[in-house]
């Protein structure tokens, strides 16, 4: 039986944008197709073992595996720009007992 994720995908990148899935939130920093950062982090007091992945328009970053609890994130610096509706997200998986769980899939659409 194949596993249904969900993804929150929010509006167009610009200044500021952010989105939540599940315990993960993605911040796109940039105005239309011109992306200056993506930061992966997390919602309000929530907290796993793993790592991230951020992928998408041309970018593929796995963080280092890491105890990752609220405020903390990872900046990805971009500094370019990414195809029109190309869509960057970030995942969070979770390590445990030698499984990988997704925690959580927010992504936003990169457009003019």
């Amino acid at each position: 039986m194949a596993a249904v994720a969900s993804v929150a995908l929010a509006g167009p990148a610009q200044a500021g944008m952010r989105s939540c899935d599940n315990l993960v939130c993605i911040g796109i920093d940039g105005s239309g197709v011109r992306v200056n950062s993506v930061t992966a982090s997390l919602t309000s007091n929530s907290r796993f073992f793993g790592h991230f992945h951020i992928y998408g328009g041309g970018l593929e970053k796995n963080t280092q595996i890491d105890s990752w609890g609220h405020p903390a994130s990872y900046k990805l610096a971009v500094n370019r720009n990414l195809p029109n509706r190309s869509v960057v997200c970030v995942e969070g998986w979770s390590h445990v007992s030698g499984r990988f769980d997704l925690v959580g899939r927010a992504c936003g659409e990169i457009k003019f």
